[in-house]
C-alpha cells in the first residue's frame, strides 16, 4: 500500500518551543470538531469527508477521525492505514457517550505509566455521520447536552458541514439540523457540483426557510461548491481501496492521477474561504 500525502515536495518550517502553558493556551483556543453530515444518502458526504481529511494529512495536521458509519465505513477503508480513525456508534442508545470521554483524553491526554510526559495533545477532530443518523444524534444532543458540554468543559467549538444536493429534501434536512443545534455551532454549507453547475441549487437558494434563517435570525450560512470528480476517477478509487494520494501515486492510470491530483488542488481552494472553521486557520491551502 502507498502511504503517501498529495504533496509532491514537502518542506519542513522550523518550530519555536513554546512552554506547556502556551502550548495548553493555543491548543483550547483552536480546538475544532468538524462534523461532516448528509442525511440522504448519495449526496458526497463521505467524498468531501475523505477529501477533508487527505488535506490535513497534507498540511501536516495532528488530528483524530471519528468514522460513524457501522456497515460501509469509509474513513477506515480509504484512511484507516494513514490516520487514526477510531469508531462512534450513534445508533445504540448511550453508546455514543464515549465519544465525549475519547474526546477529553485526546485533548488532554492523561499521564500514563511509565510515560514521562504525556502523549501529544490533539485539538482538531473530524467526524463523519452516516445517512439517516441525524434523529440519533439530535437525541444524544437533547440527552447529553453535547454542544454545551463541548463548549463549556471541553472549550471546543463545533463546525457543522451540510453537504447537499438539488433536491428539497437537503434543504429540509438542513432545517432539521438546526432546528437542534441552533446557534451552538457554526454552519458550512457545501453544494455538490456532481449534480449540476452552481445555478442549479435553485431548491436551496430560493427556500424562505433558509433565507429566513440566514436573514432574520442572522445565522452566518457560508457557502462552497466541491467540485466533481470525473465517474471513471472516482470509480478507479473505489475498486482498489486508494485514498486521493494513492490514486495521484499510482502509475497504472495516468488519466486518474491527473484528474485527481487537479480535483484536490480545486478542493483545497474551494475550501479556503472557510478554512477556519475547519480547523486550518493560519494554514497556506495554494
Amino acid at each position: 500500500m502507498i502511504n503517501v500525502t498529495t504533496e509532491q515536495v514537502t518542506t519542513e518550517e522550523p518550530t519555536s518551543i513554546q512552554s506547556n502553558d502556551e502550548q495548553s493556551n493555543v491548543q483550547t483556543d483552536n480546538r475544532r470538531l468538524v462534523i461532516v453530515t448528509g442525511d440522504k444518502g448519495g449526496v458526497g458526504k463521505s467524498t468531501f469527508a475523505r477529501a477533508l481529511l487527505q488535506t490535513y494529512i497534507d498540511t501536516n495536521q495532528d488530528f483524530a477521525a471519528f468514522d460513524a458509519d457501522t456497515s460501509n465505513p469509509q474513513i477506515k477503508r480509504f484512511y484507516g492505514n494513514d490516520c487514526e480513525v477510531l469508531p462512534f456508534d450513534i445508533f445504540t442508545r448511550g453508546k455514543a457517550d464515549a465519544f465525549l470521554d475519547t474526546l477529553r483524553a485526546l485533548m488532554e491526554p492523561p499521564l500514563k505509566e511509565e510515560q514521562e510526559a504525556p502523549d501529544q495533545a490533539k485539538s482538531l477532530f473530524l467526524l463523519e455521520l452516516p445517512s439517516q443518523s441525524i434523529q440519533y444524534f439530535r437525541l444524544f444532543e437533547k440527552e447529553m447536552g453535547f454542544f454545551k458540554v463541548l463548549e463549556e468543559d471541553l472549550k471546543s467549538r463545533v463546525t457543522m458541514i451540510a453537504v447537499i444536493n438539488r433536491t428539497k429534501d437537503s434543504v429540509n434536512q438542513l432545517l432539521q439540523m438546526h432546528d437542534f443545534c441552533n446557534g451552538q455551532v457554526d454552519y458550512v454549507v457545501v453544494k455538490n457540483l456532481f449534480f449540476g453547475e452552481p445555478e442549479a441549487f435553485e431548491r436551496y437558494d430560493n427556500s424562505s426557510l433558509i433565507k429566513k434563517v440566514r436573514d432574520v435570525e442572522g445565522v452566518k450560512l457560508p457557502e462552497i461548491y466541491m467540485p466533481d470528480l470525473i465517474a471513471h476517477a472516482y470509480d478507479y478509487l473505489d475498486e482498489n481501496n486508494y485514498s486521493y494520494a494513492q490514486g495521484i501515486a499510482q502509475t497504472e492510470k495516468l488519466s486518474v492521477r491527473g484528474r485527481v491530483s487537479r480535483w484536490m488542488e480545486n478542493f483545497k481552494e474551494s475550501i479556503t474561504s472557510v478554512k477556519d472553521l475547519l480547523g486550518l486557520k493560519n494554514v497556506n491551502l495554494s
